[in-house]
């Protein structure tokens, strides 16, 4: 099974029925609601820092993990050249059923199936910024970004901050240290309809961590855009000009 499987489920539910149940389990047993009604919407009901994260959009777009393609409609609806993909194949048919142009199924976190200087915008929302779990894949991932964008090129990404302020989160980014992983390194899986997925990493980035790392790949931390970093906010990388 694919970790994704279970969410593919849930969003072609909620796309046939407006319905979708979806939990996220950590390996403490924390266990939160995913809302899905978030993937299906409109520009409208963006939060504030995506909405400025968004007009730095420019020239030709790579949207990374896609889901159900509410950024690319958006960017699309704008006249842009939008290329959305997906590791999950039946969550790439969703975002072409729903009008998405050039969709394809490709994974983030390895080689990727595009020619040098090819996108001048890679978006990685819904936390994608830290979609490949560790800080070593992480900074492969960035490599591999550098890579596939033009000299102008940008990283337009959101994540969130790992909490400090809940003794609960607390506890579990202590003992990432202790076990010797990334403090915001989260294990999760989903929870649908009475299956369990499987388990996969999740990287949270602190704004003062992500601007060393993305310095040392050739990224130059341009904007952050924030209300509450735990809750989350988005971020503007440009290629570094030296």
């Amino acid at each position: 099974m694919n970790p994704f499987d279970l969410f593919a489920d849930a969003l072609w539910k909620f796309h046939l029925t407006g319905k979708a149940n979806l939990r996220v389990e950590r390996d403490d047993g924390h266990l939160g609601r995913e809302d899905v009604s978030w993937y299906f919407t409109r520009y409208a009901q963006f939060p504030t820092y995506e909405k400025r994260a968004l007009k730095f959009a420019r020239g030709k777009v790579l949207d990374i993990g896609c889901g159900a393609g509410r950024h690319s409609l958006h960017l699309q609806a704008r006249g842009m050249r939008v290329t959305a993909i997906d590791a999950s194949p039946r969550i790439v048919e969703l975002a072409r059923t729903r009008g998405v142009r050039d969709a394809r199924v490709a994974e983030a976190c390895g080689k990727m199936p595009f020619a040098k200087n090819q996108f001048d915008t890679v978006i990685l929302f819904g936390n994608n910024l830290g979609i490949c779990g560790t800080l070593p894949r992480f900074r492969k991932m960035l490599r591999e970004l550098h890579r596939i964008t033009s000299p102008r090129g940008r990283i337009i990404a959101t994540t969130r901050m790992p909490s400090t302020t809940r003794a609960q989160h607390r506890r579990y980014f202590r003992q990432n240290l202790e076990r010797g992983r990334a403090v915001g390194q989260v294990r999760l899986r989903l929870v649908y309809r009475g299956r369990r997925g499987v388990e996969f990493d999740l990287l949270l980035l602190a704004p003062t961590d992500l601007m060393q790392i993305a310095a040392r790949e050739g990224w130059e931390l341009r904007e952050v855009c924030a209300k509450n970093f735990e809750e989350g906010y988005a971020v503007v990388l440009e290629k570094n000009s030296s």
